[in-house]
């Protein structure tokens, strides 16, 4: 738990050389642990200084020793980013001195901060609502420029800002219902009811709009775990280099150079793709014994060396855990008895999302019609997208991505989009006891039980935003964040 009364300090700034790294410090003796540790070069104390205003001096030491020139910047509470007094000091960013200045806070006061601490203090203090401090995690941990953009939006107060104007048209419903039950003697008639209702229905639709964002949320903020799949040699990895931009796999004419499984996280089609390429799968080798035995010449040249078909083990499981499996064809040639059992083992993963892709379109479209039918027989309702990985065209393949995650109908800086699990729940329950009010509104049953019901559902919602919530949840989100943040 919290200990909003000491003060605390961390190194907020990566570490490793920089030219400057920042040591921040939080709390009700947060400008005395600076002063301490800081001389002015004007001679003043800091705390006479004044606030947010950069002054230039020596860095004392923990035996009060002169370590190193920098600037000290005061914040005083409320008017900073964790709502208390914060002193922020600059230094060169050499780790030693980082560490020594870091060092030095402690020794003039303070206590270290814990992992996500001066974040935390932001959320107690309520300098930001739960789903903006999430959205500070997600920012820091950005690394494409739709995880930059959904962070951005939630830090701005995108989501909470949406989850307040729902609870704000409950309020007034509230009222109502209280009314209702402490003067029961004032019946508030057909066309109060009908106004509750309607104001409870429409909460239920914002809430369903909110809960349908998280589909793309978590596909940008988590990533798709995506496996690219197909026998040898139809260009699996010359598919898995068009959508990374690199030359991270080998492409040869030789059937099966790929043996192991190449990962890449890769911003594709307006999602974040977690981007898995396989081995090529081969028919029937299992079946066929030991392939390390020469004694039996036939089976020797015919199975896959060990390793390979470890790989494609591999490939299999990957296809089975997949969220969207892109399966590779060569346009080119006819189907072949390869390509049929990569179409069989799309069943492993009944809820993934499926793509075909008609590799090799410039060497011209060999396959017929009734076997373009067979391939989006088993895609089942997926995609099939005709391309020359090649040539380095995917924009057929990041469309069709886009539409199967829907990344094309939201604005992630402007647009209220729930990208966590623990949002998502919150939000279920909240939806769940607005349908199960306004069907009780429909059905003419007991103010009183409308009333528990809307009740119920304004405290999911004040438990999305943090405004309610358990502190063993809020203990867990903050604990995934780095020390200093």
């Amino acid at each position: 738990m919290t200990n909003l009364f000491n003060t605390v300090a961390a190194v907020s700034t990566p570490r490793g050389k920089g030219g400057i790294a920042v040591i921040r410090i939080s709390g009700p003796d947060a400008v005395g642990v600076a002063q301490r540790m800081f001389l002015p070069s004007s001679g003043k104390p800091l705390s006479d200084c004044g606030e947010r205003r950069a002054v230039f001096g020596t860095i004392l030491d923990a035996r009060n020793e002169p370590l190193d020139e920098g600037i000290a910047v005061i914040f005083r509470g409320p008017r900073s980013f964790t709502g208390e007094d914060v002193a922020e000091l600059s230094c060169h960013g050499g780790p030693a001195v980082t560490e020594a200045v870091c060092h030095s806070a402690l020794a003039h006061g303070a206590d270290p901060a814990g992992p996500g601490e001066f974040t935390r203090r932001a959320f107690l203090n309520g300098k930001l609502s739960l789903t903006e401090a999430e959205a500070v995690g997600r920012l820091i941990d950005a690394d494409t420029e739709e995880r930059l953009a959904l962070s951005s939006g939630g830090l701005r107060g995108n989501v909470s800002r949406r989850i307040e104007e729902i609870s704000a048209s409950m309020l007034s419903t509230m009222t109502a219902l209280y009314a209702a039950i402490d003067y029961p003697e004032e019946d508030v008639g057909d066309e109060g009811e009908r106004e509750i209702g309607n104001t409870i229905k429409k909460a239920l639709g914002a809430v369903r709009e909110l809960l349908s964002t998280y589909r793309v949320g978590r596909a940008v903020a988590d990533g798709v775990k995506t496996v690219i799949c197909g026998r040898p040699n139809v260009g699996k990895s010359s598919l898995f280099n068009l959508m990374t931009g690199e030359d991270s796999a080998i492409v040869t004419d030789v059937a099966g150079t790929t043996r192991d499984i190449l990962r890449e996280t890769v911003s594709f089609g307006g999602v974040t793709l977690r981007l898995a390429d396989t081995a090529g799968l081969r028919g029937g080798a299992e079946e066929k014994g030991d392939p390390l035995n020469p004694a039996d010449p036939l089976n020797y040249v015919e199975s896959l060396n060990f390793v390979e078909r470890i790989g494609i083990d591999r490939a299999r499981k990957e296809i089975a855990d997949a969220e969207l499996i892109l399966a590779v064809f060569d346009g080119s040639v006819p189907l072949t008895a390869e390509d049929r059992e990569t179409l069989s083992l799309l069943d492993a993963s009944p809820s993934a999302v499926r793509i075909a892709v008609i590799n090799k379109s410039d060497r011209g479209l060999v396959l017929t019609g009734e076997e373009l039918s067979e391939i989006d027989a088993a895609v089942r309702g997926g995609k099939r997208v005709t391309l020359s990985a090649a040539s380095g065209d995917g924009s057929s393949l990041s469309d069709a991505i886009r539409d199967a995650f829907s990344a094309g109908e939201f604005d992630l800086r402007r647009d209220a989009v729930i990208w966590d699990a623990r949002q998502r729940a919150a939000l279920e329950h909240a939806r769940s006891a607005l349908e199960a009010a306004a069907a009780a509104i429909d059905a003419g049953d007991p103010i009183d039980c409308v009333c528990t019901l809307a009740e119920e559902a304004m405290a999911a919602l004040d438990e999305t935003d943090g405004r309610s919530v358990d502190e063993g949840i809020v203990n867990e989100i903050f604990k995934r964040f780095c020390v200093g943040k």
